[in-house]
């Protein structure tokens, strides 16, 4: 019986062409997973964007209402009048005390007369007014405008921070979209290989543009505290979290044009 040195030609052939499709369909496919993968996170990119403008849009609006609606209630510049304990001011005659006490023995504004307690009335003061020690608590006007524009002040400049922490990130995302849509297998990968770092750049843009947002947020509702408490320490306690909160705002202002820097800088390198 003869034995074949050599494979049928239809068997060689078969396996060359499996061979040659595998390898010529390889990049294609590559490719479209690729272009797979970065569509599905731009549209994750988009939609938490759109989400978290939209929130923001409802939460300065209410922030907006409701700082004019307070403004409206400011305390007036004039401190309230006050009705204070003394002996021998504001006496009227016969021994009585002032404030519609009787005269001649008869009790008025805690005090009697002939001997008695007398109560003083500082000019342009009312009877009606609360006595001195229900008022040793209550902050000075001046002082709590004072603090509420220290507190407003921190709360503009973590939303300015958000603000534009948001509009450098969607400056990082068009220029990542704008790479994707340039990708090619032709360069070598190079051009892949700059899309897949500006998108990454974008996801850390994206995520400290939350932060930041968060960071104004949450610096509103202390404003809100600051304006309605009446209490020093609660207030300096309010103030301190507020300056903690516009330096995380700023802060992740900061790692944003960070990264949108980097996006730039691959985008010049395209030249």
């Amino acid at each position: 019986m003869t034995e074949t040195a050599t494979v049928n030609s239809q068997i060689t052939d078969a396996v060359t062409q499996t061979n040659v499709s595998v390898v010529g369909e390889a990049p294609a496919q590559s490719m479209a997973m690729v272009y797979q993968s970065m569509a599905h996170s731009m549209s994750l990119l988009m939609q938490n964007s759109v989400l978290a403008q939209g929130g923001m849009q409802q939460i300065n609006s209410a922030v907006v209402a409701t700082a004019c609606q307070r403004i409206m209630t400011l305390p007036s510049q004039k401190a309230a009048p006050m009705l204070l304990p003394s002996s021998g001011q504001g006496q009227l005659p016969g021994g009585g005390t002032s404030g519609g006490g009787t005269s001649g023995g008869g009790t008025s504004g805690g005090g009697t007369s002939g001997g008695g307690k007398t109560g003083s009335l500082v000019p342009g003061t009312s009877f009606l007014t609360k006595p001195t020690d229900a008022q040793d608590d209550t902050i000075p006007a001046n002082e709590k405008r004072a603090m509420i524009r220290q507190a407003a002040n921190d709360a503009l400049k973590a939303a300015e921070a958000a603000t534009q922490a948001s509009a450098d990130y969607a400056q990082a995302q068009e220029i990542a979209e704008n790479h994707l849509n340039n990708a090619t297998s032709d360069d070598g990968g190079v051009s892949i290989n700059k899309a897949k770092a500006a998108s990454m750049h974008s996801h850390k843009a994206a995520a400290e543009s939350k932060q930041a947002s968060k960071a104004s947020e949450k610096a509103d509702v202390l404003y809100a505290k600051v304006f309605d408490s009446e209490d020093m320490e609660e207030i300096t306690n309010y103030l301190q979290q507020l300056r903690e909160e516009r330096a995380k705002a700023e802060k992740a202002r900061d790692q944003v044009k960070s990264y949108l820097q980097q996006v730039q800088a691959l985008e010049s390198q395209n030249g």
